[in-house]
């Protein structure tokens, strides 16, 4: 009971709730005769979330700074720009909702990722960019055609609908 420390303790119980997130989903169907299921996404999920919660409880990594209750030893303005990027992502969210009805879904997600990067997490223009088209794309091909939700449309879902449907 020693070697259980504060963090293995939250973890079994984000696996116990993980557990019983794939019970539930298990109880769904997976797969049906159009495609899948109201099933398929949660039980994806929670068995994603049962692996990573076992793969935390062996290998929990190194401590982090203020484990074990130093916060004394951190630094005061490591907070400094939080409510700039606090700002960032709520500015990002009106971007979400705006862009989706005026330019569809692949270039409003670039958009919003690129400003989340860039500006609120500091990552470099490269990074932003090449992170938000991989997302866009991602997104595109998985959702919107595959599994057939209805994304915002605009012209370049409408190009690649046609190229594929």
């Amino acid at each position: 009971m020693s070697r259980l420390s504060g963090t293995r303790l939250a973890t079994l119980g984000l696996l116990a709730a993980a557990l019983v997130g794939l019970w539930q989903s298990l109880r769904l169907d997976s797969w049906g005769f159009d495609g899948p299921g109201p099933g398929f996404f949660p039980t994806l999920v929670a068995g994603v979330c049962v692996a990573l919660a076992v793969i935390v409880f062996f290998f929990p990594g190194r401590a982090g700074a203020t484990e074990e209750g130093d916060t004394d030893d951190v630094p005061k303005d490591a907070s400094a720009g939080t409510g700039n990027t606090f700002a960032i992502y709520v500015a990002s969210f009106g971007l979400l909702a705006l862009g989706t009805a005026f330019a569809g879904f692949f270039v409003t997600t670039i958009a919003v990722t690129v400003l989340i990067m860039r500006f609120a997490e500091r990552r470099s223009w490269v990074a932003a960019v090449t992170y938000g088209v991989a997302c866009a794309a991602i997104g595109l091909v998985c959702f919107g055609w595959l599994l057939r939700v209805d994304l915002p449309e605009g012209p370049i879902e409408r190009a690649f609908y046609t190229l594929v449907r």
